[in-house]
């Protein structure tokens, strides 16, 4: 199953950009400085997504979140700005 999510850095998908296809154990490490406590809103194009408030998939989790536009993280149930990992949800 093919996965694509748009990550950014202002709420109602604002700002600088990201698009990320796999999972990401640690959205810092090595990556665009923008993403450190920047993840504001997002984008998922294919597939259903996870996020973590921890790297290494710990922390709060979300429930799958599918296809759409995500104007902020809370409506998910995630605090702003504190998405550290994510992965994509095999069918």
């Amino acid at each position: 199953m093919a996965a694509e999510i748009i990550l950014f850095e202002r709420s109602n998908c604002r700002g600088t950009h990201r698009h990320v296809f796999v999972e990401e154990a640690d959205l810092l490490e090595g990556l665009d400085d923008f993403m450190e406590e920047k993840v504001a809103s997002f984008v998922v194009v294919e597939g259903s997504w996870t996020f973590y408030s921890d790297i290494n998939f710990s922390g709060q989790k979300s429930r799958p979140i599918g296809p759409g536009v995500y104007g902020a993280l809370e409506s998910i149930g995630m605090p702003n700005n504190a998405v550290f990992s994510l992965s994509s949800v095999r069918a």
